[in-house]
């Protein structure tokens, strides 16, 4: 499948299984990391919280724009969601499409377990395949082995027959090219016992089995970053760390001191990794913004990036400015010169409070 002009080149999949320790996610048998996107961020939020069991969305703007992650405890696993912005309700510009699929990449470290395309099931839209092709051409052909269509309704039973359902010819396309891993979810009957989650997660099993996790050179790079900044969190709060383990000691009899340090240190390996994951999909958004800022303009935003260098990030972020909106000037292209002054000052302006 040929990549759109403008798109990132594709990656070629490495598959690799995950460890654990202290610093590290836990092992594919006790995990389960999952990418959601989906035509509709009302259908992709329903699903969160079946197969969650609580509300997590309440109140939430279901046309979002933002990636978020969401965990929990399930049927002895500990599953990490991670809901991208649908790819319907709205148009996303190239550049804040893949800022978000970075957050994913980020979020989903060392790899997702699978790849959930949600879709109502009663209003499948006819261009199906075409909503998830920018996907296929961000990570590359080889996510449609990781991916599962899932049909997700709030009824006893779906009332659209599935054969009706494959008489659109993109969702067939789709369903084949995703090795007809489809499975229709109703959250209704996953509210008592969570059989439905319970099949969800076997089939995921199987896909894994079969192909291991999802990986490539960005989530490779984005978790070496992670963990690097994990380490640096670590070692920051080495001092806190160990007055906490000291108390923790005074208060507890040794019968109830192993599992409190347990609780403890998992607690703070967590805080580590939500902090590195968040600082690193930011910085890797605003490297992204700024690349993107070049390739707009030409090398006029490099010129003026490379003469002020010597004054730091600041000089660095304001001498691209001045480059850009000299490229861009002398291009004829005002417009354009205005948009990448503004925005890139909006960008310095956020890094610099």
């Amino acid at each position: 499948m040929a990549a759109a002009e403008g798109a990132p080149a594709v990656q070629r999949p490495v598959l690799r299984k995950c460890s654990s320790s202290l610093v590290e996610p836990p092992t594919m048998s006790t995990s389960l990391r999952i990418i959601m996107f989906g035509s509709s961020g009302h259908q992709q939020f329903s699903l969160t919280e079946s197969i969650l069991q609580r509300a997590v969305f309440t109140g939430a703007d279901p046309h979002t724009i933002l990636t978020t992650k969401t965990s929990g405890e399930i049927l002895n696993k500990k599953v990490t969601l991670v809901n991208t912005p649908n790819l319907v309700d709205h148009d996303l510009f190239h550049y804040t499409l893949k800022k978000e699929l970075k957050k994913a990449v980020c979020f989903s470290c060392p790899g997702p377990h699978a790849v959930l395309f949600t879709l109502n099931p009663s209003e499948i839209p006819s261009n199906v395949y075409d909503i998830y092709k920018p996907l296929v051409r961000y990570f590359g052909d080889q996510i449609l082995k990781y991916t599962m269509i899932v049909l997700y309704h709030e009824e006893e039973e779906l009332s659209e027959s599935e054969d009706s359902m494959k008489e659109n010819k993109q969702f067939k396309k789709l369903l084949e090219d995703c090795g007809q891993r489809y499975l229709v979810f109703s959250g209704m009957k996953n509210r008592s016992e969570g059989e439905m989650t319970r099949q969800l997660f076997e089939e995921i099993e199987k896909m894994v089995a079969e192909h291991g996790i999802f990986s490539n050179s960005e989530f490779e790079d984005a978790d070496k970053r992670i963990r690097k900044e994990e380490k640096i969190l670590q070692d920051h709060r080495k001092k806190e760390v160990s007055a906490m383990l000291e108390e923790l000691k005074k208060k507890h009899s040794q019968d109830d001191l192993g599992r409190e340090t347990e609780h403890y240190e998992e607690k703070i390996r967590l805080e580590n990794r939500e902090k590195a994951e968040m600082q690193i999909a930011e910085r890797l958004g605003f490297t992204l913004r700024l690349v993107d800022y070049a390739a707009a303009v030409g090398k006029g935003a490099f010129a003026g990036a490379v003469l002020a260098g010597a004054m730091g990030f600041p000089g660095m972020a304001v001498g691209a400015v001045v480059g850009a909106a000299l490229g861009c000037l002398l291009g004829g292209a005002a417009t354009a010169a205005w948009n990448i002054v503004s925005n890139a000052l909006a960008d310095f302006g956020r890094h610099a409070a």
